[in-house]
């Protein structure tokens, strides 16, 4: 395979310049027409090299291939090599006679220095080419026959589509075929120039994308002397060192590169794939750079794609370090390769190259380029192809045959940033990446100059989240390149901007604003461009010099900058735009109020602003925030104090929306907000201002002011102006002047100011605040002065001055002959802050007895209700700290006063302790009532003299009073209490019988954690909505009985035991009949079966029966064993319900007027909603009272049942009082055993018989109805009879069910047989008397009970061969038939004619479980819908029984049709193959017949029907396709009204 090779000669002394060429042809394209340019890219066609392609082609062949370095390397379809420079002329044409045997030349590369190319050929040759002397330097020969079966070459006929030289060496290259095999070449030059191969990859490793070596870069680094070599594959990277051994270094399958799968998941491999190495660049060091371990280069990094996965892999040498951190230079480092980024493109990627370091330019398969920037992990879509497109090389296709896509390494290539591309076969064309200048001289030639300004403000603070060239990348805040990017950019956006508004504003020039989003956009990036540029001095001068030529564009501006004002990224503005704005916005409220946070914003120092024209603009427009804002900056915090009160006084205190103020002859009204809540009012303003200032804030930021000084002093003359020092009180009568700030405070809202000393005194800066108090006379000497400043008794804290001011104006106004200097609401309030102050903040401070009767006068004599809860809170503060000497002298004061708690106390103290307990019920706020208990807990708990026996004489002398307030609470408190006993309370509370039924049942029923959460009386509804009132005894009238399904009989033994009486339950369930009848029932529930025994059964039937509560009696009954007299109680109840239902049916008014009236109208008449809950209401209760029938019965069958089989005792009907009635009948046990069964069919007999006449009484009302009844009539006796067949349905269900072959004591066949008998003779009679129409037979009347029940009685025929199979047959016996029989016949279906005569014998063995026949023909159909596997069972055992063969069984399978009313069904038997079914159109013959015959029709109403029956009606349209749908025939023949077409099945 290796061949001969030229030995090199000397280089030529003609040896061009390639990088002058370069230089000249290329680096000067710019000047050229531009042919396709977007706003990253520019592609510009090589006019002179196109131009020159043709001519090439035609000399030397069409280009195949395609390498660009300093000259331009084509390969030809016809094997040559053609080496040119960039105008086209020929440099070189390497080929020979013998080189046309290579085939078209598939792949080139240039060496390092360019003076060598490495050539693949279609045939698998590989040449190196010294193309300057135009020798070969190596031919790479492919395997022959003739070769060892070892040797390593190329297979003969694959292209070779991959070839590049490893590292600078001339002498050692790789090349790749599109067979998959990866050879390394390495030609050695000695006495014999020989050429050793090496495989790297061969096609088991999957199909070749791309093989590349890693080139050298300006920085040396270790690896360049590792000559590796990056293969991809479809399944794997696989990265080798070439240099000193082949040696893998690296690999990565497929699988492990995407996200873990799951096992057994295929993986989907990609057809496209692409590798491209960085090589390691060194850059320069900033001066500044003091990190000695900062790199001065970037390593090594590879880029490869699998499909639309990009993945970056890093190099990091790992450097074995010595013990004190440098690194050893006698061991080479490790080489280490790290997963730095992975990026999904939006296709698949079928072309990467890296442009420069950190940006990876890449295009997908739809030929879309994209810039990768990996650092920042941001992805910018640069252009498409150049103008012609692309043509890609399908190697991969050509030689395995998977569609693939085509490789571009061929036609495309990267060098020195630019990006060369061959389109078709005559266009050259180069790309390359715009510089941030071009890209902004790009868009000022468009004329987009606010676009141009957003990209350079985006370009100064590297953020603008798209590839950018030729500016510094910063790497971290404040460094070298980060100014130089700044400075770089920063004087071209300024000349940016300053270009923008001259062609905006120019009056010469062509283009002129005229809408005012362009006005607004230009001024809003050039507030931003200032802002990145940390100065505004553009914004102040040149932009608002040009938009102030017209007011208009003024109001602009001023809107613009309005944003960046509020947001504090402008604060301070210069006087000539503040009072523009000023003038601008004072002239609507909208504008005003914008104003005013305008305002409140800005920093305003004294001297940069107009302080007297801010200030009158603040008045005039009444913004009050901002003026006390100016005021405070100006270091005046006493001046807006007095002229906010001013204005406040002046102004009505509702919150109108709008307030109107006359300023000559304009009327300005001042905004309010949105919510309607206007914060620039001054009564609100003032308090804020104050809360701020005197806690050393400023206002209305709520920042510290600073220094401390300057806060301190500020707070201490605000507090000074509104609290002054008691001691400048000159005269009496001199409290107006000398508390006018105050008082105008207080007259403004007694409310907030207390508030707003709440939070100012919480403040820890207060702590700080010394006031010092000036003597009362000036006349002393000034060393007097400052000999009395010393004196501690001057200095105050601000705490001590507000509650001695508060105290000085209280006590001034309480004594005020006239009353106008404070209201008694406003007394109150203040008194009551000032000691709650005093009490908390100086609880050891002692107050004399004068100030303590001061206090105490103004506390207890006050008459205002509003604050009576805040002045005891405050008395009984000032009570506890500073005992009186006496407290029997405040009893009656207080009493009046209504201080209750301090009564409590007073009491306590003298030890009257019942008289304590008697405070909290006299309390006028009710919630303090339930306060009692925990104090008589507390009390009887107590080692105190007499406490206990106070505690139970109140207890008992107002038991009424507390079960009124809380009978849970009382009854747990006199179970707490020892000397307390339940039975004195509740004699005590005989008097009262509502009260007593309250404490016992809160004593014998307590609700669950009711005793220890206490949620308030129960007794009853409490009618009043007043808390405070005591709640209404009166309970709530009897509900509706409703009987559930009993319990199981059997005593619990887990249940807990009784620890009452059993008078004390006996009595409660006498009051719970009168007072809550419809607790009766659980409370006996809950208590049946505790011991001992809390009522005695008879007494229980006894007063239910007085009081009629009848579902108590009903449970006392069965709990007797009087299950007859249970059954007729709630039968009686059921007749007088549907009596109520008959008087709640409509009357029949189809004779008169009004019917005549109704007909006349569009639509007839329905049953209201109001007469339909009505109806619906009594049939819920006539049902529920069946349900308890049944539970009747079912209970006398567990009872009755389990004692006749231990034996002989009571039975039914007699009661428990005559147990020997019908002892004769009963000597044996099983005459006792007949004698149950005999009575329990009594019962399920007279249910049966009560419930089929009362859907026989309502059928016969429903027939009798004329033709011309009214509608809702109608309606409502069908509503009656659907819910009377509901309960039938629910009676048989419980009695076929009840009838278990494990039990003999109900004879179905007896209970139905007497049933049918009487029925008979019912129907018979009434088929007689009454003549009915045709149609108008009802759906279910008696004659289809009979036949119903009929079936029953068939079935039991077989009864004696199937007791035979119960142990058998479980889940499948007689009764589960029946049920499905049941359910069948809700369905619709009806049982075929003999069935109901069917024979006995092996019934079963012949025919199916059951047999459900046609509504037309009446042939058997029946439609087993068990399960498969339990069908086979039954098949099985039944067949192992009879030793017979299997039965039929049918198999459904059901075909809808959503918008239709009826469904396909085909049924599978025994003899009918499921294939023959579905081919049933194209057989015929016997097997299509029968396939026929086994269809069934099911309508939505219920019924069914044969096909062939339904084929049968022609003229209903069903033999037509595009016929409507068929009706039913069973209900065809009845009226409209009444049918069942469309009904919900």
């Amino acid at each position: 395979m290796d061949s001969d090779t030229v030995p090199s000669t000397p280089r030529s002394t003609q040896e061009p310049t390639p990088e002058t060429e370069y230089e000249s042809r290329i680096a000067n394209l710019d000047s050229t027409p531009t042919q396709f340019t977007t706003e990253y890219f520019s592609w510009r066609q090589l006019a002179d090299m196109s131009g020159r392609l043709p001519e090439l082609a035609e000399q030397f062949g069409a280009v195949t291939a395609l390498c660009l370095g300093d000259y331009v390397a084509l390969g030809t379809d016809t094997g040559l090599v053609v080496v040119t420079d960039y105008l086209g002329r020929t440099k070189a044409a390497l080929g020979s006679p013998a080189t046309a045997a290579y085939g078209p030349v598939s792949t080139l590369a240039f060496s390092t220095d360019h003076l060598a190319l490495v050539a693949g050929y279609a045939q698998g040759f590989v040449v190196v080419w010294d193309w300057v002397k135009g020798t070969t330097v190596s031919v790479s020969r492919p395997l022959q026959d003739s070769d060892k079966p070892d040797a390593a070459g190329h297979p003969a006929g694959t292209a070779i589509t991959f070839a590049a030289f490893v590292g600078a060496s001339k002498h050692r290259y790789i090349s790749g075929s599109s067979g998959g095999h990866v050879l390394y070449h390495h030609i050695i030059r000695r006495l014999l120039t020989t050429m050793n191969t090496s495989q790297l990859a061969g096609p088991d490793s999957g199909i070749l994308f791309e093989a590349a070596a890693l080139p050298y870069g300006s920085h040396k680094c270790t690896t360049d002397d590792m000559g590796l070599v990056a293969i991809l594959t479809d399944t794997s990277l696989t990265i080798v060192k070439t240099r000193h051994g082949v040696e893998q270094q690296y690999r990565a399958s497929y699988q492990t590169s995407t996200k873990p799968v799951q096992k057994r998941t295929v993986i989907k491999r990609p057809y496209a794939g692409c590798v491209s190495w960085l090589p390691a660049l060194g850059y320069r060091r900033p001066a500044t750079a003091t990190d000695p371990a900062e790199p001065d280069y970037t390593p090594p990094k590879l880029a490869y794609s699998w499909g639309a996965s990009i993945h970056i892999l890093a190099i990091q040498l790992d450097y074995n370090v010595s013990g004190n951190g440098t690194p050893m230079g006698s061991v080479p480092p490790r080489v280490q390769f790290e997963r730095e980024a992975e990026w999904t493109a939006v296709g698949d990627v079928v072309f990467c190259r890296w442009i420069e370091a950190g940006t990876l330019l890449y295009m997908t398969q739809s030929q879309r380029m994209f810039v990768l920037e990996t650092a920042l992990a941001q992805e910018t879509e640069i252009c498409a192809s150049p103008p012609g497109s692309i043509a890609g090389r399908p190697w991969v296709t050509l030689a395995t045959g998977v569609e693939a896509e085509p490789s571009y390494a061929q036609v495309m290539s990267v060098y020195k940033r630019r990006v060369f591309a061959l389109c078709g076969a005559a266009s050259l064309y180069i790309g390359r990446l715009l510089s941030w200048t071009e890209r902004l001289e790009l868009l000022v030639e468009r004329g987009q100059f606010i676009d141009a300004i957003t990209l350079a403000t985006g370009f100064y603070q590297e953020r603008t989240g798209q590839v950018v060239v030729g500016l510094p990348r910063s790497r971290r805040p404040g460094d070298a390149n980060q100014k130089k990017r700044q400075a770089l950019v920063g004087s071209r956006l300024a000349g940016l901007m300053r270009s923008a508004l001259k062609r905006m504003f120019d009056a010469d020039h062509d283009h002129r604003p005229n809408t005012e989003p362009e006005l607004h956009a230009l001024a809003s990036i050039c507030v931003q461009a200032c802002l990145a540029l940390g100065s505004l001095q553009i914004l102040f001068s040149d932009v608002f010099e040009c938009y102030s030529t017209d007011s208009a564009h003024q109001f602009v501006f001023l809107e613009t900058i309005e944003p960046f004002i509020l947001s504090g990224d402008i604060t301070h503005l210069p006087p000539q735009i503040l009072n523009a704005m000023v003038d601008s916005y004072g002239t609507t409220p909208p504008l005003i109020r914008r104003l005013g946070g305008i305002l409140m914003c800005l920093n305003l120092q004294h001297g940069e602003f107009d302080v007297d024209r801010v200030l009158s603009s603040c008045r005039k427009h009444r913004l009050w925030r901002t003026f006390a804002r100016v005021w405070l900056s100006m270091g005046d915090p006493i001046a807006p104090i007095t002229s906010i009160i001013a204005a406040a006084s002046q102004t009505n205190h509702s919150r109108d929306s709008s307030i109107g103020q006359t300023v000559g002859e304009l009327t300005i009204e001042h905004p309010v907000g949105d919510d309607g809540f206007d914060d620039e009012a001054p009564d609100v303003v003032i308090f804020d201002y104050l809360d701020m200032v005197i806690r050393g804030r400023y206002y209305p930021e709520n920042q510290p002011i600073q220094p401390q000084s300057r806060a301190e002093k500020y707070s201490t003359l605000v507090a000074q102006l509104v609290f002054p020092p008691i001691e400048t009180l000159q005269a009496q009568g001199s409290e107006q002047q000398t508390f006018a700030t105050l008082l105008a405070l207080l007259g403004l809202g007694t409310e907030r100011l207390l508030d707003m000393l709440k939070h100012v005194l919480s403040d820890p800066f207060i702590g700080y605040i010394n006031i010092i108090v000036k003597p009362p006379s000036t006349t002393q000497s000034t060393q007097d002065s400052d000999r009395a400043l010393r004196r501690p008794s001057q200095v105050k804290s601000l705490m001590q001055i507000v509650v001695d001011t508060l105290h000085t104006l209280t006590m001034a106004a309480y004594t005020d002959p006239a009353g106008q200097m404070l209201s008694a609401r406003q007394i109150g309030q203040l008194t009551s802050f000032a000691l709650t102050l005093y009490a908390t903040r100086f609880p050891l401070i002692y107050l004399t007895d004068e100030t303590m009767a001061e206090w105490s006068d103004v506390l207890l004599r006050l008459d205002d209700v509003a604050t009576r809860a805040e002045r005891e809170c405050a008395f009984e503060l000032l009570f506890k700290l500073n005992p009186p000497r006496s407290y029997g002298d405040y009893i009656d004061r207080v009493r009046s006063a209504g201080f209750f708690r301090v009564l409590e106390h007073i009491y306590y103290t003298l030890e009257q302790y019942e008289n304590a307990l008697r405070t909290f019920l006299d309390h006028p706020d009710f919630t303090q009532h339930r306060m009692v208990f925990p104090a008589m807990k507390e009390l009887g708990a107590s080692k105190r003299p007499n406490a206990l026996e106070c505690t139970a004489s109140f207890a008992l002398n107002s038991a009424t009073e507390l079960v009124e307030v809380d009978a849970d609470s009382f009854v747990e408190t006199v179970a707490a209490i020892a000397s307390l006993d339940h039975g004195k309370i509740i004699d005590t509370l005989s008097t009262r019988p509502q009260l007593q039924f309250a404490y016992m049942r809160s004593l014998l029923d307590p609700a669950p954690d009711a005793l220890s959460q206490s949620p308030g009386p129960r007794i009853g509804p409490v009618l009043s909505t007043d808390e405070r009132s005591p709640p209404n005894i009166g309970l709530s009238e009897e509900q509706h009985m409703v009987v559930y399904p009993l319990k199981s009989l059997v005593p619990d033994d887990s249940q807990p035991t009784n620890r009452f009486s059993q008078a004390y339950h006996e009595r409660y369930l006498e009051l719970m009949c009168q007072y809550s009848p419809s607790g009766v029932l659980p409370y006996l529930k809950k208590h049946a079966d505790l011991s001992p025994e809390p009522f005695r059964l008879t007494y229980v039937q006894s007063v239910c029966g007085k009081h009629g509560v009848s579902d108590g009696l009903v449970w006392a009954l069965v709990r007797l064993g009087d299950f007859s007299g249970a059954l007729q109680t709630l039968l009686q109840q059921t007749d007088q319900e549907i009596e109520s239902i008959k008087a709640a049916v409509p009357d029949d008014r189809a004779g008169s007027t009004f019917a005549q009236d109704i007909a006349a109208e569009p639509g007839p008449p329905a049953l209201t909603e109001a007469d339909r809950e009505r109806l619906t209401d009594h049939l819920d209760i006539a049902a529920h009272n069946i349900d308890g029938c049944v539970g009747v019965c079912r209970a006398a069958l567990a009872k009755l049942g389990k004692d006749a089989d231990l034996q002989p005792g009571n039975y039914l009907g007699q009661g428990a009082s005559s147990p020997t009635a019908n002892g004769a009948a009963a000597r044996s046990q099983s005459d006792y055993r007949s004698l149950v069964s005999a009575q329990l069919c009594d019962l399920w007999l007279a249910l049966l018989r009560r419930t089929l006449g009362y859907l026989h009484t309502t059928n016969r009302t429903l027939d009798a109805l004329p033709p011309g009844a009214a509608t809702e009539t109608r309606e409502a006796w069908q509503l009656v009879s659907k819910r009377q067949r509901w309960m039938l349905q629910s009676v048989l269900d419980a009695l076929i069910f009840a009838a278990s072959p494990a039990s003999s004591f109900i004879s179905l066949r007896a209970i139905i047989q007497q049933l049918i008998t009487t029925s008979s003779t019912a129907a018979a009679t009434e088929n007689n008397n009454n003549t009915r129409q045709s149609g108008a037979a009802r759906s279910l009347d008696i004659t289809e009970i009979q036949h119903l029940l009929a079936v029953a009685v068939s079935a039991y025929k077989t009864e004696a061969q199937l007791m035979a199979l119960t142990n058998v047959l479980v889940d499948y016996d007689l009764f589960t038939t029946f049920a499905q029989l049941v359910r069948s016949q809700k369905q619709g279906w009806r049982v075929a004619p003999d069935s109901a005569q069917g024979a006995g014998g092996h019934a079963l063995a012949s025919r199916d479980v059951g047999d459900l026949c046609c509504a037309k023909c009446h042939s058997p159909l029946f439609v087993d819908r068990r399960q498969e596997h339990a069908m086979a069972e039954l098949r099985r055992q039944t067949t192992q029984y009879y030793e017979s063969s299997a039965l039929r069984v049918l198999d459904l399978h059901v075909f809808e049709d959503r918008d239709a009313q009826w469904q396909w069904m085909k049924l599978r038997t025994d003899s009918t193959a499921y294939d023959r079914l579905l081919g049933q159109n194209t057989h015929a013959g016997a097997g299509a017949a029968a396939a026929a015959d086994a269809q069934v029709v099911l309508f939505k109403c219920g019924h069914g029907f044969h096909r062939h029956c339904v084929d049968g009606l022609a003229a209903k349209g069903l033999a037509a396709a595009d016929a409507p749908l068929p009706e039913c025939a069973q209900c065809a023949d009845a009226p409209a009204s009444v049918r069942c077409i469309g009904a919900i099945g």
